[in-house]
């Protein structure tokens, strides 16, 4: 029984990878402003997660720890979506695709944990990566979309730091940022121009809020009860492969040699400090 329920785990977080991939392309797809999509697809992302909720029995919690992650999400869903229109989907996921550096980082500086040798390898081989990403970017004239996506990574880290507290409660915090978000953006939703949308702009928002992140956060919250964060770490790490994929396939978007090359040493030195940190913290070892 517990491998079974292992497994399906893995498969819960496997699945909100490939779905958390196709935001860049329907955030391509729909013709309108970056805060008008993104007040869409938070008010029907969180009435879908809000839905679940009521459906299997869970109640909304309120705290400060919520309130702060919450926060930190409605950050993270807005500069994102801004970062997609301002530069290439795969520059913005891969400058999010950060996080667990930032998080490391923010250790260091707000609670005083001391670097290990492996933590500072890390972030030398990460900005590396993100600094040939840069120079790229200074050609393409994309620098303050890849600025963008960068900060959202800082933004994301703060919603795993949240999320991790032992008052946290992911789900609520989802629903209250999205809402709160889609709210707040409300605005710019009022005023886009709704004549403009065809029929593949309507699926694309109807993905971005019911699936992208909807659908997504709720696999995320049910495989994360039964699958080990170093095996989530690497399931959820096919978003930033399969994102810019996508939107090469169906948008015509493609990359240039240069930032694939600064683009792999960031996923892949990510990853193995991913993997790397969760040992160390098992094993108690200094590092």
């Amino acid at each position: 029984m517990t491998e079974k329920k292992f497994n399906r785990g893995t498969l819960y977080v496997f699945l909100c990878g490939l779905l958390f991939s196709v935001g860049g392309l329907c955030l391509k797809t729909v013709p309108w402003g970056s805060l008008a999509i993104n007040s869409f697809r938070c008010l029907l992302s969180g009435l879908t997660i809000y839905a679940f909720m009521r459906l299997t029995h869970r109640k909304i919690h309120v705290n400060k720890h919520i309130l702060i992650t919450s926060a930190a999400m409605i950050a993270t869903t807005t500069i994102y979506a801004l970062a997609v229109k301002l530069t290439t989907a795969g520059a913005a996921i891969v400058m999010q695709f950060t996080v667990p550096i930032w998080t490391m980082i923010f250790g260091v500086l707000l609670f005083h944990k001391k670097p290990r040798r492996g933590d500072i390898i890390a972030c030398l081989v990460v900005f590396a990566g993100i600094g040939i990403c840069f120079y790229e970017g200074l050609a393409g004239g994309r620098t303050l979309g890849n600025v963008l996506g960068l900060l959202s990574g800082v933004t994301y880290s703060g919603v795993f730091m949240g999320n991790s507290h032992e008052d946290s409660d992911p789900m609520s915090s989802a629903v209250i940022g999205q809402l709160a978000s889609g709210v707040f953006e409300l605005p710019w939703l009022l005023k886009a121009d709704f004549s403009i949308l065809d029929t593949k702009s309507w699926a694309a928002l109807i993905v971005l809020g019911v699936f992208q992140m909807g659908l997504a956060y709720i696999f995320l919250s049910i495989g994360l009860l039964t699958t080990s964060p170093v095996t989530a770490s690497l399931l959820t790490g096919i978003e930033p492969v399969m994102n810019p994929v996508w939107v090469a396939l169906f948008y015509g978007e493609m990359i240039t040699p240069l930032f694939a090359l600064g683009g792999i040493i960031v996923l892949v030195s990510v990853t193995l400090y991913g993997i790397w940190n969760s040992k160390q913290e098992a094993k108690g070892a200094p590092g």
